[in-house]
């Protein structure tokens, strides 16, 4: 009786996630795509709409699309259906992995034409949830068929010893992977966390960590340590060269799927239950608990004394870091979901909503402003 038990408290947040999922409240029975933006320069890459990506250069009244890629209008009518993942630069070409299962290498034109290294591939088991991880010559990425993936970025063909039919996991595989040095670390809906090593595809720790609930994303976060959430509520430290736990978990009240904003030894992130947390991963006391009033999935980013966040209804709240009250809470009209994350850049904070519109928000001010994407088509 007591393994039924067991097994009931693993399994209830996989079972609860695909009903969700299923129902549209995170939105892949219609995938739209989260992913956040990426700045090289004055040039930032953005989806501005499920599977059309575009760059564009920023100026003082918001931006020029310089070209934007549509999958269906390729020859071979590429179809990426939704993006979770940000973009990989390997090289001179752009790699898109899409919800469908299906890869695309551009060149850094949003040109798709086959030959010297611009290649499409589409058979990989499952779809593609957490985005693709880049690492030197190759990438890698996971799927719902529980497959693990590690591609060569030149033709996106299988690579050493990983198989090209994938390495087959305990559960699917929803978190983008992380890779640190040569080592390769993939968490599972079912509550496992691997390491591999890079180039052999060796299995490095005796045996998987066991999160005891479902991790759909993962980041590592220096000094040798992952931050696992898990959607059971429970947040672990996990040591990147041992695979054992550091300390108890932290118990959210709510699912964690996002990865944390870090400063001074705490961790500032959210929960689907409408709070944000600032936790001393060293005492492992919580310092304050904010209340956003809607699911926070996106990870948020600190700058100067303010943390900013993003929830699901499309708000956007600044947070003072040392108490946790709120400064200001500003409500995005056409933004859609805010589940992409946060990104940094020269003293703002970049916002892309499901609805592909780019915000930029001003700790200073504490106001939010669209930068309109001109020239789209």
């Amino acid at each position: 009786m007591r393994n039924v038990v067991l097994r009931t408290r693993v399994l209830l947040p996989v079972i609860l996630a695909v009903a969700l999922l299923s129902s549209a409240c995170v939105g892949f029975s219609e995938p739209r795509g989260w992913a956040e933006p990426v700045f090289d320069g004055d040039t930032v890459y953005v989806f501005v709409d499920r599977d059309e990506f575009a760059a564009v250069t920023l100026d003082e009244f918001g931006g020029q699309a310089q070209w934007v890629f549509k999958g269906d209008e390729t020859e071979t009518e590429i179809d990426l259906e939704a993006v979770y993942g940000p973009p990989l630069f390997a090289g001179d070409h752009i790699i898109l992995a899409g919800f469908s299962g299906e890869m695309v290498a551009l060149d850094l034109e949003g040109r798709y034409v086959l030959g010297r290294g611009i290649w499409h591939s589409s058979d990989v088991e499952g779809s593609f949830v957490g985005g693709a991880t880049l690492a030197w010559d190759r990438f890698a990425f996971g799927s719902t068929e529980q497959r693990l993936y590690v591609r060569s970025v030149i033709d996106g063909a299988g690579v050493g010893a990983w198989p090209t039919d994938g390495l087959v996991l305990d559960g699917e595989v929803w978190s983008q992977p992380v890779v640190v040095g040569n080592v390769l670390y993939v968490g599972t809906m079912a509550g496992k966390l691997y390491a591999f090593d890079l180039e052999t595809g060796e299995e490095l720790w005796d045996r998987p960590f066991d999160a005891d609930g479902a991790i759909a994303d993962l980041a590592h976060i220096g000094d040798g340590v992952l931050f696992v959430p898990t959607l059971r509520g429970r947040v672990w430290l996990v040591g990147a060269a041992t695979g054992a736990a550091l300390g108890d978990p932290f118990e959210a009240e709510g699912w964690v799927w996002t990865r944390p904003a870090i400063r001074d030894g705490v961790a500032y992130f959210g929960d689907f239950e409408d709070l944000v947390y600032a936790w001393d991963m060293e005492t492992g006391r919580t310092l304050w608990t904010y209340e956003a009033g809607n699911k926070v999935k996106a990870q948020g980013v600190i700058i100067g004394e303010t943390l900013i966040v993003g929830d699901e209804g499309g708000t956007v709240h600044f947070v003072d870091v040392a108490t946790g009250l709120r400064r200001n809470a500003v409500k995005l009209d056409g933004a859609g979901k805010i589940r992409a994350g946060l990104v940094e850049k020269e003293g703002f904070a970049w916002i892309l909503g499901t609805e592909g519109r780019l915000y930029r928000a001003d700790p200073e001010t504490l106001q939010v402003f669209e930068r309109e994407v001109r020239g789209l088509p």
